[in-house]
């Protein structure tokens, strides 16, 4: 190997390892919601009662040919 190779190697390493610590940590993390609670998001997204059905069209909004 010669000396750009290996120069371009530890440059190349020194960058991924400096992008991998970039992340934000979150300081506290919310512990997992005891058995039993009710889930305080109890909805799903996107609703699926207010979704078109299949070969069907939709109830409100712009109408395609």
């Amino acid at each position: 190997m010669t000396s750009r190779t290996v120069t371009l190697t530890i440059l190349a390493l020194a960058g991924a390892l400096a992008l991998a610590g970039c992340g934000k940590k979150p300081s506290f993390v919310d512990s997992p919601r005891p058995e039993g609670q009710p889930d305080p998001f109890p909805r799903s997204y996107p609703n699926p009662d207010l979704d078109p059905k299949p070969g069907k069209p939709a109830g409100s909004g712009v109408q395609f040919p």
